[in-house]
């Protein structure tokens, strides 16, 4: 999401480079799939070779016909207030299934990760699939391509790298280096 805002300002959603809207989850839900992310800390932190702080918030978002999200990275450009840059991993969960696949509620909003060696054009074009869970590092250039017909659901998350004695910056483990 791209938000502006000035000092004394409120924040406000750029349209042009974000049209999606957030949806309220339970507290129940929102707490089961903070739950679930956790159990999958230490595959993360072994994929990605980084300690993984404890996930705890999720988004839920939903992009109707017409909506999409621009080219870009999750992982910030100014440090946090402890001055590093802990957005380490990304995570998507798609809540429907898109067209073409069978089952499929929308057409569109496939994902595309940018920059990915092996895929054609350097696009990994990821068409969602109910239930699959999408991992990439924070760092990534990706986008949500627009909703052509009905409503595509998602769950968010982004995890952050832990700050430990003996870690670099980014809480990398030194001389570990991640699984491709």
């Amino acid at each position: 999401m791209s938000v502006q805002a000035s000092p004394g300002e409120a924040l406000r959603v750029e349209e042009t480079v974000r049209r999606a809207w957030e949806v309220e989850l339970p507290d129940r839900l929102h707490g089961e799939l903070v739950d679930r992310i956790r159990a999958l800390h230490p595959v993360l932190e072994e994929q990605f070779a980084v300690r993984l702080e404890p996930c705890d918030s999720v988004a839920a978002l939903q992009y109707p016909r017409g909506a999409f999200y621009r080219t870009h990275r999750d992982a910030p450009r100014r440090p946090d207030r402890y001055g590093l840059y802990r957005r380490a991993v990304s995570i998507v969960i798609f809540v429907n299934t898109g067209r073409p696949l069978p089952g499929a509620s929308f057409t569109g909003g496939q994902l595309w990760l940018h920059d990915v060696p092996d895929a054609p054009g350097g696009i990994l074009a990821i068409t969602p699939v109910a239930g699959t869970l999408v991992a990439f590092r924070s760092g990534v250039l990706h986008e949500v391509r627009p909703v052509e017909a009905g409503l595509r659901l998602s769950i968010v998350s982004w995890l952050l790298a832990s700050v430990e004695p003996g870690r670099g910056r980014s809480g990398r483990v030194p001389g570990r280096q991640p699984r491709r």
